[in-house]
């Protein structure tokens, strides 16, 4: 048997009328297709076999009914089981109503050709087979490509996001397409991005950080959110209902970080940092741009402020930070540990924000330091609130005497004292007061 062009099989137990069958279907086909011929089902079957270990075509199979052993029918159905795209013509004189109906029902049978056939008509019918098979072949691909692509835009605009604005496809939105929404905002950034990068060229700096991402996309997920942007090393993702899930998948972004620290320290490579922050508000999600070019956007205060929350892990040494908004909206916040690192004057704020750290995911000796300050950090802000700086001062210093290296309960002592030195600041409200850009 040749291995190389697609196969048309006929199979009847008389000789003449196989060989009649292979002449006529090759004089039709002029070498487009090998036909192969079998004189019993066994012998068809065998062939099938070979043409499967091959990877050879089998676009069209003719039978005959009433043959020694398997019959037409029972074949045509084994073939279906097989090769369910192969188009069965039962050739037969002698095929009752029940053979034909079992066919047609497990087998998918494309005609029913009765003995003695006409040329013209068997010609027609095994053309018409082969161009439907290939057909059906046509509309596959297509459904594969259009699959494809469908899944690809997903990697660029989430389905999340059309899903927020009520649509389904990408296709769907067109511009000034909005939804305003209540979510969470978490970004998440490396420190020192720039000079990491310094010590790479480009390829490497985008594997780096490929594998990097590799490794913080998986927590959003799993906490049904998704990343509505990447800035570099950046990632802006975006969570629906209680915050709980945005809090959760920051926990979970610094477990995978070590992950990958300990993967760069396996090829000797320097560990990074990140650090994560988190807000909760009402977004203005929809699609922005102009008449050539689109983009999913998101608009809010509520970015900004996730954004600068953020930003101001650097100056307090946290990890994950969060707003008063979202602590406010945790549906259930003794299943994390907090505490209230400042009240902090954010640009283009007019009141200050609570921020809290969440200390989850640090290592246990540092968690459980900042657990045992907790405390004294608490009443001392609530002293300095109500101007008892004496009192104020000995909370404070008993949370350094724990932990002196906490740069949150350094700020704050060092804010008691100025206080108790009548040094304080001129916009002094009561609660402890940062600044983050």
């Amino acid at each position: 048997m040749a291995l190389t062009r697609p196969v048309i099989l006929c199979v009847d137990d008389e000789p003449l009328v196989l060989a009649s069958l292979k002449e006529q279907l090759r004089r039709q086909f002029d070498g487009q297709f090998e036909v192969e011929v079998a004189q019993d089902s066994a012998e068809a079957l065998e062939i099938l076999g070979e043409l499967e270990l091959h990877g050879r075509e089998l676009p069209v199979i003719l039978s005959d009914h009433i043959m020694p052993g398997m019959k037409g029918d029972e074949l045509l159905v084994e073939v279906h089981r097989q090769q369910p795209r192969t188009r069965k013509i039962l050739l037969t004189g002698q095929a009752g109503v029940d053979a034909v109906g079992r066919v047609v029902n497990l087998a998918a049978l494309y005609r029913y050709i009765a003995k003695p056939w006409d040329l013209t008509d068997l010609e027609l019918t095994v053309r018409e087979a082969v161009s439907s098979y290939y057909q059906e072949l046509r509309v596959e691909q297509q459904h594969e490509e259009l699959v494809a692509a469908h899944l690809a835009s997903r990697r660029f605009v989430p389905f999340e996001f059309l899903h927020l604005l009520g649509r389904e496809r990408l296709e769907e939105v067109s511009l000034n397409d909005h939804v305003e929404q209540e979510l969470s905002v978490l970004f998440s950034d490396i420190r020192s991005y720039t000079t990491l990068a310094e010590g790479r060229g480009p390829k490497q700096t985008f594997r780096f950080i490929n594998e990097y991402l590799s490794y913080m996309e998986p927590p959003i997920r799993e906490e049904r959110g998704f990343i509505d942007s990447f800035a570099g090393d950046g990632i802006m993702a975006l969570f629906e209902g209680d915050p709980d899930s945005a809090v959760r998948a920051g926990i979970e972004s610094l477990r995978a970080l070590d992950r990958f620290n300990a993967a760069l320290a396996a090829r000797g490579e320097q560990p990074i940092r990140i650090g994560v922050g988190i807000n909760t508000g009402p977004l203005m999600l929809g699609i922005i741009g102009g008449r050539d070019r689109l983009d999913a956007g998101v608009i809010g205060d509520p970015v900004n402020v996730a954004a600068r929350i953020e930003a101001y892990t650097v100056q307090v040494g946290a990890t994950l930070l969060i707003s008063e908004t979202t602590v406010a909206g945790l549906r259930d916040p003794g299943a994390f540990a907090l505490r209230m690192v400042d009240r902090v004057s954010l640009k283009g704020r007019t009141q200050p924000v609570a921020i809290y750290e969440v200390l989850d995911a640090l290592p246990e000796a540092e968690r459980a330091r900042k657990l045992a300050t907790r405390e004294h950090l608490e009443a001392g802000r609530d002293a300095m609130a109500e101007g008892r700086i004496a009192e104020a001062s000995g909370h404070l210093s008993a949370a350094w005497n724990i932990d002196p290296d906490d740069p949150v309960v350094v700020r704050c002592l060092q804010r008691c004292r100025s206080l108790a030195a009548g040094a304080a600041p001129g916009d002094w409200l009561g609660p402890a007061r940062g600044v983050a850009e």
